[in-house]
Parts: C-alpha cells; sequence; structure tokens
C-alpha cells in the first residue's frame, strides 16, 4: 500500500510531536534538520530545499508565515516526482487500544 504525499502542515506536525515527545530526536532535529527531515520520511528532499529549525524561549515567540505559490508557479511534474514518495508499508490497526487506531512512527536511527 503507498502512503499518500502528506502536506507540509500534516509534516510539521509529526516532526513536532515527536521532538515534544522524545529529546533525541530533538536534538538531531537542532543539529541537523534536513537530514533528521528526510530520515523521518524515508525519502530525499530536493538539494535547493533547506530546513531550518528555529527554537522558541519564554520571552521569544516566532510566527511562520506559510509559502504562497504565486499563480502559474506550481512545480514541475519532475520537481513533484522528486518530492513525492513514502514508504510501502502494510499494517491493520484493528486490534488497537485507544486512539484513532492510526500510527505515527519516528526512526530512531537520526541519533
Amino acid at each position: 500500500m503507498a502512503t499518500e504525499a502528506l502536506t507540509r502542515a500534516e509534516i510539521e506536525a509529526i516532526v513536532l510531536e515527536n521532538a515534544a515527545k522524545h529529546p533525541q530526536y530533538r536534538d538531531a532535529l537542532l543539529a541537523d534538520p534536513k537530514k533528521t527531515v528526510e530520515t523521518q520520511l524515508n525519502s530525499t528532499l530536493p538539494e535547493n530545499v533547506t530546513v531550518e529549525v528555529v527554537q522558541e524561549s519564554p520571552s521569544k515567540i516566532y510566527i511562520r508565515l506559510p509559502h504562497v505559490v504565486a499563480e502559474g508557479a506550481e512545480l514541475s511534474d519532475e520537481d513533484l516526482e522528486q518530492v513525492a514518495g513514502g514508504k510501502d508499508d502494510t499494517y491493520t490497526c484493528n486490534e488497537s487500544i485507544g486512539g484513532f487506531n492510526t500510527r505515527n512512527e519516528f526512526s530512531a536511527s537520526v541519533f
């Protein structure tokens, strides 16, 4: 079964949740954000894409403005192929207890 492409917001939610739960993941994210995200997604980001992590403090708040694609400036099919992907994985959540029968993983190999 092929995983659907994730949106930026979905990727961010996964990364933030794992960073909040796992201190080693958070440290890896701060040390090498692009490699950590690539490992998390089991995919390689295009060379021209950078990943920057900014950590808030008690006295400083950051507001993230999402990228707005100008009309006619969408990604080419080739660019979409580079960022599309996923992991072929078959699993069921039929016997899970609690939650909403979802699965969220992080890769410990980024440490």
